[in-house]
């Protein structure tokens, strides 16, 4: 990267210990309820609808695709499909989708239970899901392509890059807001997460949301010193949207699209609701069992990725080398970029919790870091880690509001299953 690859901006911040006793990365999925006092994680909808409890209906067995399945990839599959319908009945989730990542490659996808429960269609692993704020992991590679070629600078003052809206006046200096500190949750912005809008609703500009024209979110401002401490911002993502849209000159959704999705070959993923996505879209569901309608984001880069387990997972995959000699980044990014987004930004506490550029770092015993992000959508709940030093990887989506607990239990039964312990 050149002159763009400068030393890590480090901030330190211990977080409440609700955070630090989560498993793994999946903590991401709930840091803002624990950050801040109106809580939900980015992306997540405020006021879903009442609903009824429900039993899950019809065949909840497995949907699976194996490639050639090594030991490990067949140990994990025969546990999985033992463990995750029962799951998904004990906690009244309609379906999940899982992908593994073995020696740097996507190496197994399953799909468990229902996509639909009232017309019984199944989960695939071709089904599409919401995946909510891991669409700021995704987010973050369309962001550092920028900067390998040269169009951002990590460490400028976003006003460099803005033209179709401005921070509003604060009591705080806007010159210290950088793509770094937006990219770590750094730059002192307001806003953790976005609600969403009905479908039958016109959306928002990105301008109109940022203003605070969105369902009650907030106008996205400066709300205290940006670099002096972590603090989880959606509203930084939608503002890095708007940065690469002036940068590019065209929509972030293309930009996303032509430059991170296809080159990985996530040809089932969108952070548009496109027409050919949707007869694969699961339907999404409250915590009670009732149907949600699918609220849509004009805040794509925050909250608003469709795609599937197995696609998710090419770009889990991406982080690491391949075995047969393909670098970190598979040409999207270069393996100094990568190793510069998985360097902490930020310590979040004194137990190995950081932030990188766009991930969730936490130190393991053995010298080695996972990463990954979480998420939480209304009806939504998705999980993304790896540990490229060991070459694996996990997928987990869920349609449910109560999808939380099918995930930590998939994780901690194939982090068991690859002989790694307790997550």
């Amino acid at each position: 990267m050149g002159a763009h690859q400068v030393k890590p901006d480090v901030t330190t911040r211990t977080l409440p210990k609700c955070v630090i006793s989560l498993a793994c990365v999946l903590a991401i999925a709930l840091l803002a309820a624990c950050a801040t006092p109106s809580a939900q994680p980015p992306g997540e909808a405020a006021g879903a609808a009442a609903a009824t409890s429900s039993d899950l209906p019809g065949d909840i067995s497995p949907s699976v695709t194996v490639e050639d399945p090594a030991a490990d990839e067949r140990g994990v599959a025969d546990r999985l499909d033992q463990l995750v319908p029962s799951l998904l009945e004990e906690h009244n989730v309609p379906g999940a989708a899982v992908s593994l990542v073995l020696d740097g490659k996507v190496a197994w996808s399953a799909g468990y239970g229902l996509a639909d429960r009232a017309l019984g269609v199944p989960v695939t692993a071709d089904t599409v899901f919401q995946v909510a704020s891991v669409s700021k992991a995704v987010t973050a590679w369309g962001v550092m392509r920028l900067v390998e070629r040269g169009l951002l600078n990590l460490d400028a003052p976003v006003e460099r890059y803005l033209t179709r809206w401005h921070l509003p006046a604060s009591d705080y200096d806007a010159s210290g807001v950088t793509i770094r500190r937006l990219l770590s949750h750094t730059a002192g912005l307001s806003v953790g997460g976005f609600p969403g809008y009905p479908p039958d609703q016109t959306l928002p500009s990105l301008e109109e949301s940022l203003s605070g024209n969105n369902r009650g979110a907030g106008v996205v401002r400066i709300a205290m010193e940006p670099g002096a401490q972590w603090s989880y911002s959606g509203g930084g993502y939608i503002l890095l949207q708007l940065i690469v849209e002036e940068v590019t000159g065209e929509t972030f959704s293309r930009y996303m699209q032509r430059e991170v999705l296809e080159p990985l070959g996530m040809t089932h993923s969108s952070f548009e609701w496109r027409a050919d996505l949707r007869p694969a879209t699961a339907i999404a569901y409250s915590s009670a069992g009732s149907p949600l309608p699918n609220y849509l984001f004009t805040e794509q880069a925050a909250a608003g990725l469709y795609t599937t387990a197995p696609d998710l997972a090419l770009l889990v995959a991406a982080a690491m080398p391949g075995t047969g000699g393909e670098p970190a980044g598979r040409g999207v990014l270069s393996p100094d970029t990568l190793t510069l987004m998985l360097t902490p930004a930020v310590q979040l506490s004194d137990q190995g919790e950081a932030w990188g550029l766009g991930y969730i770092l936490l130190a393991l015993t053995d010298g080695s870091v996972r990463i990954g992000h979480g998420g939480s959508n209304a009806g939504w709940q998705a999980f993304s880690a790896a540990v490229p030093d060991w070459g694996e990887g996990l997928v987990v989506l869920t349609n449910s509001e109560n999808g939380t607990s099918v995930i930590e239990d998939v994780l901690s039964a194939v982090v068991d299953q690859l002989g790694h312990g307790t997550p």
